[in-house]
């Protein structure tokens, strides 16, 4: 529907190319005189078996927001099978409307599996640059190796995001986002945000996403991978609230998330509300179920009255009674319920959780008293417990969490509670460090200082920043730490500092 989704798929069903009219080719033309309207580029995303979103956006430039017509305006958009673009497959007009800041995203359908595909649009007498995808293997397939990376939390003040470059050769069908695409306050540092102002409008918000888009190498990440993102903290803000300011705050973020990325997922113009969990499938290999751990959670913030908000900047708090109530959820009810039945029901060898958040237990020293991280699954253990229960009732094969948000690598057997037996644990995790936030000493000491009670953590490295490639066979997760040695100015250069493997039909990963 164009009024929700800025979308007009032309064609998508036939066979043959659908060319756009002759007056419509025209009136495009003179409307967009004067100016290259792709400086973002290209993007593509949310792929399945047939069908991915391909996206760009018109703009005047970079930093430049007036718009580029006074109507909708139609915008050439074709895909090939080739990087030449000859062999052309489907191609058609997508109505690019001004409510949604001149955004395209084209869900072009009835594509082959597991294809590697060439796409590109046109306005008027412009061609943006020619972008790679790639769709996922058929439900059918008995995939022998599945490879994608998994990245999260890029803060443009803290570096350059040139870890995206030592993807080239990976050969990944997608890279999972797991939030944290922007950054709010600005502060300084390596270099700055277009202003010192946590945004709070539609406007501020699409100068924070455009900015954020200027840099070179996610830029060619967009260009050459399709992404699968979910949202986090700084890209949906906070949480169950009727705050009309709050909420038309969060309405804003989430429209400008969606006019910047190649999603899928839709929002109603300036609405606080946004479908976001869904499920990848990967043949009969892997499930990735990905949840949305922001829009529904009851509130971290309850133990802050007993807690020294000096301690590790306030991030981690002492526990109070509230957090162990039976109905604080992480998730919601419903949306437990449906991500208990995407495990359960699922046929596939290995299951995936993408987690914005660790969902280990880690406890901490502070004073002789208990800290924990409440706003990762510390804070809803119930609600931890209940997924966790149904992952060991369903003997749901080969469960894995992937997660960020913390800035560090971390593997862990996840257990109940601390203190239990790895050999106790219901499923594996990786935590991926950062593309380029920081995880400064404050917050890594404690951490660093409590492994030794947490005995079901294998490994912890919050000085490095990177992603995760994660291989998948019949057999074996292996799942590559993949770090940079610099971000500090352009071009790092990046490697494996770590590998580790489970093994089909037990738990817990080990270092290879």
């Amino acid at each position: 529907m164009v009024g929700r989704r800025t979308v007009l798929q032309s064609g998508l069903a036939a066979a043959g190319v659908i060319s756009m009219p002759y007056l419509v080719r025209q009136a495009t033309a003179q409307s967009l005189t004067g100016f290259d309207p792709f400086p973002f580029s290209v993007a593509s995303g949310d792929p399945t078996q047939d069908a991915v979103v391909i996206w760009t956006r018109l703009a005047r430039s970079i930093n430049e927001f007036t718009p580029v017509a006074a109507g909708p305006v139609a915008a050439e958009w074709v895909l090939a099978t080739d990087p030449t673009m000859t062999n052309i497959l489907r191609q058609g007009v997508a109505m690019a409307q001004p409510e949604y800041g001149f955004s395209v995203h084209v869900d072009v359908q009835g594509l082959a599996p597991d294809r590697h595909y060439w796409y590109n649009f046109r306005v008027g007498g412009s061609a943006s640059p020619i972008g790679r995808t790639r769709t996922l293997p058929a439900a059918e397939t008995a995939s022998s190796r599945f490879r994608f990376n998994v990245v999260s939390c890029q803060h443009w003040e803290n570096g350059y995001f040139d870890a995206y470059d030592g993807m080239k050769d990976d050969d990944a069908a997608f890279v999972l986002h797991l939030g944290d695409y922007i950054y709010g306050v600005g502060r300084g540092g390596v270099r700055n945000h277009e202003s010192r102002k946590a945004p709070a409008t539609l406007a501020e918000f699409r100068a924070r996403h455009a900015l954020y888009k200027t840099d070179a190498a996610l830029r060619r990440a967009h260009e050459t991978m399709p992404f699968i993102a979910v949202l986090d903290n700084h890209d949906a803000l906070e949480f169950n609230t009727d705050d009309p300011a709050e909420l038309r705050r969060r309405a804003a973020a989430y429209q400008a998330w969606y006019e910047f990325m190649p999603s899928r997922l839709a929002v109603l113009s300036m609405s606080p509300q946004m479908a976001i969990a869904r499920e990848v499938n990967v043949g009969n290999l892997l499930r990735l179920a990905i949840p949305d751990t922001r829009q529904f959670r009851a509130s971290h913030q309850v133990c802050l009255a007993g807690s020294d908000p000096k301690f590790a900047f306030g991030v981690y708090k002492k526990p109070c009674e509230l957090i162990d109530e039976p109905e604080r959820s992480m998730l919601g009810r419903p949306q437990e319920i449906w991500l208990e039945d995407r495990l359960r029901s699922s046929a596939a060898k290995w299951n995936a959780i993408g987690s914005t958040v660790m969902m280990t237990p880690f406890d901490m020293d502070h004073d002789g008293a208990l800290y924990r991280y409440l706003a990762a699954w510390d804070g809803y253990p119930s609600s931890r417990g209940r997924i966790l229960d149904q992952i060991a009732q369903g003997r749901v094969a080969n469960p894995i969490s992937l997660s960020g948000d913390i800035h560090s690598s971390l593997v862990s057997s996840v257990v109940r509670k601390v203190g239990d037996s790895p050999g106790q644990a219901v499923m594996t995790e990786f935590v991926g460090t950062s593309i380029s936030s920081a995880w400064p000493e404050p917050l890594a000491k404690p951490m660093r200082d409590a492994l030794p009670n947490n005995l079901h953590l294998g490994y912890f490295d919050p000085a490095q920043r990177g992603y995760m490639r994660c291989t998948v066979t019949d057999q074996h997760w292996t799942t590559d730490m993949r770090t940079i040695d610099q971000t500090v100015r352009p071009g790092g250069q990046t490697t494996t500092s770590a590998s580790f493997i489970v093994e089909s039909g037990k738990i817990g990963a080990q270092r290879v």
